[in-house]
């Protein structure tokens, strides 16, 4: 996507929350609006420090591929300035070992590339780009306690910080506020109906510590042994980073708590599937105390369903769809979320032909859910594969569709074509229907078993038609 700046007298956006989703947003709201306020209620960051309204950010964070190209066409030259800060750059398959639920990733050359940097060190590098454009301004120790109505829509928030209380006026506004954000609360304030909310929780609990050390002992960027259902509920890994740094994540699934003391997190390592994890920690000072984390839950507010909703404002990010971390997939939903967002402006300006922005705030949501839905069907899939998983079960076609992906991860091993086609709807960069076109089912059916041809043939019927 090209970005032309077309910016209207003295229009104001705001955004609530510094993330990736509020970066992310922000960086498309400068083609469009004169000044950008981001609120951020953690203090400000003068390094890559974790922020302590992102806990979950000391733990293994992979930005797909969907997002790395993303994240690019929003601020050319970031991979860049990752690399030269230290970020490994590679191929996913190439310089990672990964244990699937069913299948080992082959070490091979998939095609895809991704860089491996810490959350807080892409998130503190993006703003640094942002605050060196004129028009944003970053507000830290901000508390949004709700937004102004005006109208059919929305015309500034209520905040709070350390002088009192106050509202800021703007002409539109952004909730990039993370899972725990209130846009349910903000919105019933208005007199708007709350959204239906769906949550599946595989209570997943995590725990990270951070290492310095030799990292030339290992040729991998990443290597991750994952919880496979339903007998081994324990896993973890090691991913490198930026400035020479690298970290160690356990996860816990299923109820099976991750540990936070030193001995039951080295017991955890030795007893992983890659004796790398192990052999690496034995060679190494650790260089932070043992973290944890289990607020993991998979969370969907149904805002497109609101048949009522306020014009100038739109909701995005977490506060829509936050997802179980281990799949790697909220950052990279954050980014595409803003990308559709800045589809929408776009189209907005195309169609109006001014600055007007009724009717833009629900055509996003329904246009934002659209992205999400595969997705959400993906976590929800993985997820449900624990008995004692939380929340509403999938239907029979979800199961049938699980049958097929289980066929496709044994195919995986020894088919390239399937392999590589998997490792990009992983990445996001080819929707889930590519693993049922005709070239990769065919190979999946010419290896499953005769009932299971069956059932994979009417899935593939059915979906084609």
């Amino acid at each position: 996507m090209t970005f032309t700046a077309t910016h209207g007298s003295g229009r104001h956006a705001i955004v609530i929350g510094g993330g990736i989703a509020g970066l992310s947003a922000a960086r498309v709201l400068t083609e469009h609006f004169d000044r950008i306020t981001v609120l951020e209620r953690d203090k400000p960051q003068s390094s890559a420090e974790h922020r302590a309204g992102v806990p979950q950010a000391r733990h293994v964070h992979i930005l797909l591929a969907g997002g790395e190209q993303a994240l690019e066409a929003l601020f050319p030259g970031l991979r860049e300035e990752l690399t030269r800060a230290g970020a490994p750059w590679g191929d996913y398959a190439g310089t990672s070992l990964i244990n699937f639920p069913i299948f080992r990733l082959p070490h091979s050359t998939s095609g895809v590339e991704v860089s491996f940097a810490s959350r807080p060190f892409r998130e503190y590098t993006m703003r640094c780009r942002l605050e060196r454009d004129g028009r944003v301004e970053f507000r830290n120790g901000i508390q949004v306690k709700g937004l102004v109505g005006e109208g059919h829509g929305v015309s500034g928030v209520k905040v709070r910080d350390s002088r009192g209380e106050d509202v800021l006026r703007a002409d539109f506004v952004v909730a990039a506020c993370g899972r725990e954000g209130r846009v349910d609360e903000w919105l019933a304030e208005l007199g708007f109906p709350t959204p239906r909310e769906e949550t599946v929780d595989a209570a997943l609990s995590y725990a990270t510590r951070w290492y310095r050390g030799p990292r030339s002992i290992s040729r991998y960027n990443l290597v991750v042994d994952l919880p496979s259902p339903p007998d081994l509920p324990r896993g973890g890994g090691f991913m490198s980073c930026e400035d020479g740094k690298w970290f160690v994540t356990l996860m816990g699934i299923a109820g099976e708590r991750a540990p936070l003391d030193e001995e039951g997190f080295n017991a955890w390592i030795r007893n992983l599937r890659f004796p790398e994890v192990w052999d690496l920690v034995q060679k190494a000072e650790p260089a932070s105390p043992i973290y944890g984390s289990a607020k993991t839950e998979n969370r969907h507010r149904h805002f497109e369903e609101l048949k009522r909703f306020p014009d100038r404002f739109v909701a995005l990010g977490d506060a829509v769809a936050s997802f179980n971390p281990m799949y790697g997939q909220g950052m990279t939903m954050a980014v595409l979320g803003a990308m559709e967002l800045a589809s929408c402006l776009a189209e907005q300006r195309e169609r109006i032909g001014g600055p007007s922005l009724v009717g833009l705030s629900r055509r996003f949501q329904r246009r934002l859910e659209r992205v999400l839905r595969s997705v959400w069907g993906m976590a929800l899939a993985e997820d449900f594969r624990w008995p004692e998983t939380r929340g509403e079960r999938p239907g029979a076609m979800s199961r049938v569709v699980g049958k097929y992906m289980d066929e496709l991860m044994h195919t995986i091993a020894e088919d390239t074509v399937v392999f590589q086609q998997f490792v990009r709807v992983q990445h996001l960069l080819d929707p889930v229907s590519a693993l049922l076109a005709p070239e990769v089912a065919g190979r999946v059916i010419k290896r499953a078993t005769r009932p299971m041809r069956e059932v994979v043939g009417g899935l593939v019927q059915q979906v084609g038609g």
